[in-house]
């Protein structure tokens, strides 16, 4: 009996690691990079950009992030939690926070709606490491062949996943302005043949799919802002299915926060193309 509960105790003292516990360089040089590609962006891309040109959006540019310090970068306004941290990017820490990014850091807002599941971060932060320069190996040579986007079909076959997650669902919005005491919540449904309808009578639009692959929608007739907006996000970012009802944040004006989230189905007056009710 005495040995039993020895082993039992000696059981209770060992932590369950969330992160992976072997990631060397070694490993992450020979992780796939397209998969990894895959992974930034269906889970990271409409927050995030890489390039060394590129700006902020949602979340910071992550170009050199792994020898800069959590929310050092002067350009964006990070969480207070964020700000005070103390630590350098590294793979291992980067590995850590997206196994449990609300248990890594409490009090962060990184909106991400599930963590990243460990079959998945080797490739994504080895990806990562090559778009943001901090190692010099190859992107493989076929990583960026035109055969892997055919452009002659339309969208619902070259991107499947994301044209019946977005064209089939609920995009819900909360437009949020403190200064001007704005709080504005609406629904639109964007269609197959490229309009956008909403369950504001007076709000509508349209949206198309540019040659870099970026989802373009406009919106007019808004009780809010100057009536008006337009936003880009990269299709590969929609392509998981995710439900709920705030996924994400930009700005598409001034100081306005745009909520973004996705329910689930539609109205029957959405699907039989009446106007809202």
């Amino acid at each position: 009996m005495r040995v039993i509960i020895l082993l039992i105790w000696a059981a209770m003292l060992v932590p369950v690691a969330s992160a992976q516990e072997t990631l060397t360089m070694a490993a992450l040089k020979e992780a796939d990079y397209m998969k990894g590609k895959r992974s930034f962006q269906g889970r990271c891309s409409a927050c995030h950009t890489l390039a060394a040109d590129s700006g902020d959006i949602a979340g910071p540019n992550l170009w050199e992030v792994f020898s800069r310090t959590a929310g050092g970068k002067e350009s964006f306004d990070y969480s207070e939690t964020l700000a005070r941290a103390d630590f350098v990017w590294s793979p291992d820490r980067l590995d850590a926070w997206l196994a449990d990014p609300e248990g890594y850091l409490p009090g962060n807002i990184m909106g991400i709606p599930e963590a990243v599941p460990e079959r998945d971060r080797a490739n994504l932060i080895s990806f990562m490491l090559i778009e943001t320069g901090a190692v010099d190996w190859p992107r493989p040579e076929a990583a960026f062949a035109d055969a892997q986007t055919d452009k002659s079909k339309p969208p619902s076959e070259r991107f499947p996943s994301f044209w019946n997650h977005l064209m089939y669902n609920t995009v819900r919005y909360r437009w949020e302005d403190e200064s001007a005491g704005e709080n504005f919540r609406f629904d639109i449904y964007f269609m197959t043949d490229g309009s956008v309808l909403s369950n504001q009578k007076r709000l509508n639009g349209f949206w198309r799919i540019n040659s870099k692959d970026f989802f373009c929608y406009a919106l007019q007739g808004m009780p809010v802002g100057v009536g008006s907006m337009v936003e880009c996000f990269p299709v590969a970012a929609m392509a998981i299915p995710r439900f709920s009802e705030e996924l994400w944040t930009s700005k598409p004006q001034g100081a306005v926060k745009l909520h973004g989230g996705i329910q689930p189905g539609r109205p029957d007056w959405v699907e039989i193309g009446a106007s809202p009710p």
